[in-house]
């Protein structure tokens, strides 16, 4: 038995029509899903692009390198200078390219 037995009928205009199919993919959830969340007050945020989920993996990364050398420097209550070289040119290279994407789109 479906969970949901009201059936409700609406009519929009073709521009009504476009935005909901555009919101309600960005969002990545159905027409209905959408309409649904809206109705129960959610704040719908659209997903992150391609774009961001790779910047997103790259920084994860990142930090996990970061990560991996506080331990050793834990365990050896010190580091090398090169650790430190390696992981200030991977962030100041990886702002770089970012504020690029960034400052690109909003021209």
């Amino acid at each position: 038995m479906r969970k949901r037995n009201i059936k409700k009928q609406i009519w929009i205009d073709a521009k009504e029509d476009e935005l909901l199919k555009k919101k309600s993919k960005e969002a990545g959830l159905t027409e209905s899903e959408f309409i649904r969340s809206t109705i129960k007050g959610y704040k719908i945020k659209a997903q992150p692009t391609e774009e961001i989920k790779s910047f997103q993996k790259e920084i994860y990364g990142i930090a996990n390198n970061i990560n991996q050398i506080a331990r050793i420097a834990n365990s050896r209550y010190s580091t090398s200078h090169d650790d430190y070289s390696y992981i200030s040119k991977e962030l100041s290279d990886f702002i770089l390219r970012f504020e690029k994407k960034i400052y690109s789109r909003q021209k």
